[in-house]
């Protein structure tokens, strides 16, 4: 009666709950015998409690002192009191996954030994970076901030370890960016002393002017003009002569004198403005910024975080208690006691009901149950025949009491019983299938081919262990390093990351990277092959692997047969990456010089051309300024000059330098002002030319490394137990699918 209840039941469910009811006793012994072992195996006896602190902190938004505090142009720059966005924060999170504050921790704590890592231990620095991982947890909360979380036996240390990892963040930050600080303020500092020394060299020229007589080219030019017409209106000759002999000192370094004053005005005031770099530049390599608002601070744990004993009690329960009902599942199965099809039949039975067609003698259409009584030794073949027969004996007895309903009724009749029988044998077809394919069809095929299907699952097994040796398999070691692009501007629309990402893997890195470490002999490919040059890549793109994490870094992955070597090519790759970008750049800064200094030659030609114009002017026309000069040519003309001797006026000198006056005027305003012109736009180039000269010879870095490779003390490849399980897998899969072909030859036939 039991066996009846659970029959109409779904499958599964009732095969369960029979297992269930027959070994109750059973599963209640190993329910309580797998509650006092858990609670047993998960005392501190066993595992070792762990006690968790946390550390909340958010990053902040700007990371430079200088930009912060002394720039003037602040509107652009954040707030050095605002918090970081999602840029800072991945950042952050980058840098705390560093083997920076990694290898600091570990040894200001020496983990190793509080680890119980033996230094002898073969994979010693493999297993204390994975316990060290293991312990400690970084992550980005749902409000932009970062969450340190730190387990440890003993809550004191992990509260220590938690802060100073959070204190650590402020020093790893202001070590990466001072890398970089202390080279820029030495290209600025050389600028701004070499701008120095350049402004002290012209102020020791102007002095030398000024002592050969030239101190205010345009106010002496005047005085000495109106001089010289009083003195040529008095008659004076020897004080015309005086005045033309310094006149002529005037024309002859007018011109310098203008050059130099003009050139010494922009070099003062691009002095100013790179003292103001230097300044901030030299804030930025000798001041620390803190890089972090630190929201809660980590405190010693009370109560343990690790194991959850209920957790584990339920979890193992459960998981013992649902293996077991498999196991003995799988037990009444394969004995016979539990027959899985007659079960299937069973149930099917009670609602195996079909409806007949309505002939025109009945008035009501009658359900009929048919009850199919089928014996294990009677060939399914068979009984379909019978009932194909039995449809068509009803059908015919039918037509035989009604011979007057022949045409239409009889016509759908036969049609309809003939529909009927061809679903039915389209059912029947299908049935079998499924009853192949079944699950419980399945079990006994494995239990039919169990000894075959272990030898080749065992065999399988053996040669995945045997193959996926060192013999057969070089093993690979991995080094990697985590690096962040500096002193880089995109050239398009793509992100500095990016654009290093592409940098790094140009054909110019791989040459370099292969010609240094002769990859072509280490990865032994013969040169004489035909694609030599194919395979030579294809193993290196295998070996290397250059992606973006989530937090906008570079990650940089060598495996290679020699630790060393996976660790030298890293820092190869980075190394030549840096290469690449100063060539990159050297080339087009080198392009501006070239510019720049054809500029300036023919700058200063032209100036020159031009200051030989005015002395021309000056010594042999007598014209040095136009304005006072003209005035006082004017006042002699027109005998308006007062004073002493204003009624001998040297009408003749007079007279001649109007004449001159008059044709050369023109040309000395133009000369005065072209000077003037070419005098500050030569300034101007020349700041523009030492600018890039000084980024020409500037050696810099354009990365900025946040986790250094190391020598990998354990392989990372081949995982040889995923090797064996996937094969093992295969074998098992492909034996059943030849099992499936061969029995459905033999129920075929």
């Amino acid at each position: 009666m039991e066996l009846d209840k659970q029959t109409k039941k779904p499958f599964f469910s009732g095969v369960f709950m029979q297992i269930v009811f027959k070994y109750k006793k059973h599963l209640a012994i190993i329910g309580i015998a797998v509650i006092i072992l858990s609670v047993i195996f998960s005392s501190p006896f066993f595992i070792t409690p762990l006690y968790k602190s946390t550390v909340i902190l958010y990053p902040t938004a700007s990371k430079s002192i200088s930009k912060a505090l002394l720039s003037e142009s602040s509107g652009n720059q954040k707030d050095i009191l605002e918090f970081g966005e999602e840029e800072q924060t991945e950042q952050m999170l980058q840098i705390l996954n560093s083997n920076k504050i990694m290898d600091r921790v570990i040894r200001k704590y020496n983990l190793m030994e509080h680890y119980g890592i033996s230094p002898k231990a073969r994979y010693k620095m493999t297993q204390l970076y994975k316990e060290y991982e293991n312990n400690f947890k970084f992550r980005r909360t749902e409000y932009m901030a970062v969450k340190i979380s730190v387990f440890d036996k003993d809550p004191q240390m992990a509260a220590d370890m938690a802060n100073d990892v959070a204190e650590l963040v402020d020093s790893t930050i202001n070590q990466m960016q001072k890398e970089v600080a202390k080279k820029a303020f030495e290209i600025v500092k050389n600028e701004y002393f070499k701008l120095k020394n350049e402004v002290k060299v012209k102020e020791d020229s102007m002095t030398v002017l000024r002592e050969l007589g030239v101190h205010d080219y345009e106010s002496q030019a005047e005085m000495f003009n109106r001089q010289l017409a009083i003195e040529m209106a008095r008659g004076n000759t020897e004080g015309v002569r005086r005045l033309q002999k310094k006149l002529k000192i005037l024309a002859k370094y007018g011109g310098p004198y203008v050059s130099l004053r003009d050139a010494l005005e922009y070099d003062k005031k691009q002095l100013s403005q790179v003292k103001a770099r230097y300044e901030e530049a030299k804030v930025d390599a000798t001041e620390n910024l803190p890089h972090k608002f630190i929201v809660s601070s980590a405190y010693k744990a009370e109560k343990k975080s690790y194991p959850i004993r209920w957790l584990i009690v339920m979890i193992s329960t459960v998981s013992s208690l649902f293996l077991s009902i498999l196991i003995f599942g799988a037990m009444e199965v394969f004995s016979g006691r539990i027959d899985l099809d007659e079960l299937k039949k069973k149930s099917k039975s009670l609602t195996g009901i079909k409806r007949l067609p309505v002939f025109a003698n009945d008035k009501v259409r009658r359900p009929v149950a048919e009850k199919k009584e089928i014996s294990e030794n009677q060939p399914q073949e068979k009984i379909k025949d019978t009932e194909i027969k039995k449809v068509e004996q009803k059908n015919d007895n039918l037509q035989n009491e009604s011979p007057a309903k022949e045409n239409g009724d009889n016509i759908s009749e036969k049609n309809e019983i003939k529909n009927t029988s061809t679903e039915s044998k389209r059912n029947n077809k299908n049935i079998e299938m499924d009853n192949f394919f079944n699950s419980s069809n399945l079990l006994k095929l494995i239990t039919k081919w169990k000894y075959h299907l272990l030898i080749i699952v065992g065999i399988s097994a053996l040669l995945a262990v045997i193959f996926s040796g060192p013999k057969f398999i070089t093993p690979k070691y991995k080094s990697y390093a985590i690096v962040y692009p500096a002193n880089i501007e995109p050239y398009s629309e793509e992100s500095e990351t990016e654009q290093m990402l592409q940098i790094i893997n140009s054909q110019d890195i791989i040459d370099s990277v292969i010609k240094k470490f002769d990859l072509a002999k280490h990865y032994e490919i013969n040169p004489s092959y035909k694609y030599f040059r194919t395979v030579l890549l294809y193993r290196y793109r295998q070996n290397v692997k250059i992606s973006k994490t989530p937090y906008e870094s570079v990650l940089i992955e060598v495996y290679d047969k020699s630790p060393d070597t996976a660790m030298l090519m890293v820092n190869a790759i980075i190394k030549f990456y840096d290469k690449k970008i100063s060539n990159l750049h050297k080339t087009k800064y080198r392009e501006v010089v070239d510019m720049y200094k054809k500029q300036l030659a023919q700058k200063r030609a032209h100036i020159d051309s031009l200051k030989q114009i005015m002395y021309t002017l000056g010594t042999e026309y007598g014209i040095f300024e136009y304005d006072y000069q003209s005035q006082e040519i004017m006042r002699g003309y027109l005998r308006t000059l007062t004073g002493q001797g204003a009624e001998r006026v040297n009408t003749k000198e007079v007279n001649r330098l109007l004449n001159n006056m008059e044709r050369k005027s023109g040309l000395l305003i133009e000369v005065v002002q072209m000077i003037q012109d070419e005098s500050r736009t030569y300034v101007e180039t020349k700041l523009d030319l030492e600018l890039a000269q000084r980024f020409l010879n500037a050696t810099m870095t354009y990365s900025n490394i946040v986790t250094h490779p190391f020598v990998a003390d354990k392989k990372s490849y081949p995982i040889r137990w995923l090797i064996v399980l996937i094969v093992t897998l295969a074998a098992f899969v492909f034996a059943m699918l030849v099992i499936l072909v061969i029995e459905k030859r033999k129920f075929s036939k």
